[in-house]
Parts: structure tokens; sequence; C-alpha cells
């Protein structure tokens, strides 16, 4: 009869751990430099633990970018959501979901080499991830701004578009922060440049600034 050793760990726990150790490893050597056999060899584990909580070193990478946007992007998605806090409260916590979140990713998670094709693709599906699950309390955050008066009404949002506005900003954003990491472009912007183009087309006729 098979018995549980007594230094055995949960299996929530032990999973924590491998997801743990696959980001450290991910972040350091890009999705195609860490094997299986890698995050294993740093909890001395047996492949078949391993398979036994995750199907593939996909499954487990999609597993950290999750656990990233959980523990980055939601907490800060429930405050724009909040129906309590004005709307000049959640101005600073939309910034630091884009030079925090969205600019801090590339930074945790870019090798020191150049990135290959593969892990290009698989940062570019995790920044569509993380966009659009910032999308629904960044277009409710923006009704709120309109409603309050700090938001141009020269845009004509309403609740029927307001989903497409805040999808067009959050790309956008991203694409200025990005730009030049996964191609050549000659121009280099940061999330402040990002933030000043958003307060230009967003605040025209107000004085509030984001």
């Amino acid at each position: 009869m098979n018995t549980i050793k007594k230094n055995s760990k949960k299996p929530e726990v032990r999973r924590k751990e491998l997801i743990e150790v696959a980001a450290r490893l991910f972040s350091e050597k890009g999705y195609e430099g860490v094997s299986v056999r890698d995050i294993l060899d740093e909890i001395q584990g047996a492949p078949g633990m391993f398979y036994y909580y995750f199907k593939s070193k996909q499954d487990i990478y999609i597993a950290v970018m999750e656990q990233y946007l959980t523990e980055r992007i939601e907490r800060r998605c429930k405050i724009l959501e909040d129906d309590t806090i004005s709307f000049d409260e959640k101005k600073s916590v939309y910034a630091k979901l884009v030079t925090e979140d969205i600019g801090g990713y590339m930074e945790r998670f870019q090798t020191g080499s150049a990135p290959s094709i593969t892990d290009s693709s698989y940062k570019l599906w995790d920044f569509a991830q993380m966009l659009n699950k910032m999308s629904a309390s960044h277009a409710k955050f923006i009704l709120q701004g309109v409603k309050e008066g700090k938001i141009s009404s020269d845009l004509g949002i309403t609740e029927e578009n307001v989903q497409a506005f805040s999808l067009y900003s959050l790309y956008g954003a991203w694409g200025l922060v990005y730009n030049g990491k996964f191609t050549d472009g000659p121009d280099i912007f940061d999330a402040k440049d990002a933030l000043e183009v958003r307060r230009k087309i967003f605040y025209r006729g107000t004085e509030n600034k984001i």
C-alpha cells in the first residue's frame, strides 16, 4: 500500500512552487531556453510529479502568465471598477497599470539576448490576454470620467461604444511602450509618452491630466 511521506507537500503548495520556479527561469532564459527538466532540477523533482500538475512546458508557462495577471492586473482593475472611488483618485491607478504592469512585464520577462520568434509570439499572446483583462474595467473608468466631466465630451463616448475606446487606448499604449521591442522601429517611446498621448486625446478642453 502506498503511503504519503511526512515531508511531502500539499498539491496546491507543490503546484505553486513549480510555477514560481518556472517564472524565475522563464524571466532569466526566455521560453525556449527553459526545459521541463530545468524546472524539475531546481526542486529535485521527478517527471511524473511535473506532469501530475501540468500537461507540458506550454501549460506551465500559461500558468505563470495567469499568476502574473492575477497578482498585478486584477488588483488594480478592482479599484477602477469601484463606484465609491472618484475618477481623480483612480487616475494614478491607471498610470501604474501602464508604467508598472504593462511596462514592468517586459522588464521581468525580457531576456538579455534578442528574443526568438517563439518567445516573441508568446509575449504577444500574453499582452493580448493582459489588455483584454483590463478592457472592461478600463471602459468603466472611462465612462466615469465622462460622467464626472473629466474626459472630453467631444469624443462622443457612450455606453455602447466605450469598449472600443477602451481597447483602442490600451492597445495604443502598448504599441508605444513596446515599439522597437519586437521590431527595429527607429523611434523609442516609453510609458510617459503613452500617458501624454492619452491626455491629449481624452482631456482636450479639460485641465485634468493623467
